[in-house]
């Protein structure tokens, strides 16, 4: 608009000299024409000197928080570019219409290193995978009046983890794991799990010689035993399925992953460690992945979300025989294990659900 309101205001000048025939206002018409090409020039060459990606292409934010997603642009021209203006397009991957945004910056030139970063905030209201992607880059000239575009290809990714909401887990004294009682069982204490030395001792009355540290012994002329950490025997084996219709769905995925991110850290806490399993359409196969530590847990999210998951067999293909011990989650918010049914959770109230009830194992 402003273009077209300058170039109104020279013709404007045109026609006033050229009817009173002033040759000081032709002149400045002149002048004002050339000023005006010298900017779409400048316009077009600071736009092929610019060059905008992100800072990095996968960002991890959580459910409901705001979060910054940095732009980096990089001026390798010598002059600055005052203004320009991002177009970017955002949806989550089960989305058909991505929804726009526009981002405005400035990028100085060679003698500041060229780099410049930009943020903008995303509060994201669904946990899953939102694909971001550079549409259209617009730099300005210095007067902020004409403009040049040029298409972008940068895509980036952000992963929206759930809220972590604590759930009452109620797991049976004994039983379900290798018929040994849960609450003896920790993990990182005695024991003869051989991969994890735990710590080495003097030899005491009744320590078997097997366990002896020879070369320990030899250079310190006392006999010193090794000492092992206790195997967990608190592992579940976790079948993720996300083959049914509701995973298609934005919101039937965000009630999945809640699901499975709150049953995993409430069972984390008590010292129960998973194996996850889900199919992978890619490789045809389940895949294993795991599950120790939050830190674990996130990472075998982020793998989740960004795996296909959809399986057009029949999932119960997958399941070993015997089901004593292993747990099932689907998209269906059906909550299973040894084959038994824990809880069916309604996708409008799961998070009522999950931190009113108490489910028992």
């Amino acid at each position: 608009m402003k273009g077209i309101t300058t170039l109104l205001i020279i013709l404007i000048l045109w026609y006033i000299a050229g009817i009173f025939r002033q040759t000081y206002i032709m002149t400045l018409a002149v002048c004002i024409g050339l000023l005006i090409v010298v900017l779409i020039v400048l316009s077009i060459y600071q736009k092929r000197k610019l060059s905008v990606t992100f800072k990095t292409d996968k960002t991890v934010t959580f459910k409901n928080a705001e979060r910054a997603v940095t732009i980096r642009s990089l001026n390798r021209s010598r002059l600055p570019v005052n203004r320009y203006r991002l177009t970017l397009a955002m949806k989550y991957t089960t989305d058909k219409r991505p929804v726009r945004k526009k981002l405005f910056g400035c990028s100085a030139g060679k003698s500041a290193d060229g780099n410049e970063l930009s943020d903008f905030y995303i509060k994201a209201p669904y946990c899953g995978v939102i694909d971001i992607e550079l549409i259209r880059l617009r730099v300005y000239d210095p007067f902020s009046v004409f403009y040049s575009n040029k298409k972008l290809r940068e895509s980036g990714k952000l992963l929206v983890f759930p809220a972590e909401t604590k759930i009452n887990v109620v797991t049976q004294p004994y039983g379900s794991f290798e018929d040994l009682p849960l609450t003896d069982t920790p993990s990182l204490k005695l024991g003869d799990d051989h991969s994890e030395i735990r710590q080495i001792r003097e030899y005491r009355p009744g320590d078997l010689t097997r366990y002896i540290h020879r070369n320990y012994s030899a250079r310190t002329d006392n006999i010193w035993v090794k000492e092992f950490c206790k195997e967990n025997d608190r592992i579940i084996d976790l079948y993720l399925d996300a083959s049914t219709p509701e995973a298609s769905e934005t919101e039937g995925l965000d009630a999945f992953y809640e699901l499975v991110w709150s049953v995993i850290a409430s069972l984390l806490d008590k010292d129960v460690v998973f194996s996850l399993h889900w199919y992978d359409n890619e490789r045809k196969q389940l895949v294993s992945y795991d599950v120790k530590t939050r830190d674990d847990l996130r990472d075998a999210m982020g793998r989740l979300y960004l795996t296909d998951k959809i399986c057009h067999t029949q999932f119960s293909s997958f399941l070993p025989q015997d089901r004593r011990g292993t747990m099932l989650i689907n998209s269906r918010l059906e909550w299973f294990f040894s084959d038994r049914a824990v809880y069916r959770f309604s996708r409008q109230n799961i998070k009522t659900e999950l931190a009113s009830l108490t489910f028992r194992l």
